[in-house]
């Protein structure tokens, strides 16, 4: 086996691993924006209701006490999750680059 053929066979190695990185980055990236979707939908405000004044307000209130623990919840899975996100990134970065090499000396 030649050196070229070599090298098309760690081509096609570093592609399928680039490809894996792309799709572990790719779940990280829709899980993390899941949870700042959730955020956001969280500080919608509420909807208008006929209910009486007083009843509104302690609703609301009960409502918030809920949301800022939820949020809080959210808070602490968001910055797992952007961590494992900047930690896809980077090992997606690291195959991007060995993928770019071995096609630059496959190619010479």
């Amino acid at each position: 086996m030649s050196d070229r053929d070599k090298l098309a066979q760690l081509q096609q190695v570093s592609q399928l691993m680039l490809d894996i990185r792309l799709l572990a980055l790719d779940r990280a990236a829709k899980v993390r924006q899941a949870s700042l979707d959730h955020l956001a939908d969280l500080n919608k405000p509420a909807t208008p209701t006929d209910l009486n004044p007083v009843i509104a307000g302690e609703v609301a209130m009960r409502y918030e006490n809920w949301a800022d623990h939820r949020r809080s919840e959210i808070n602490l899975a968001l910055a797992r999750q952007t961590a494992d996100w900047a930690e896809a990134r980077h090992h997606a970065a690291l195959a991007f680059g060995r993928n770019a090499v071995i096609g630059k000396l496959r190619d010479r």
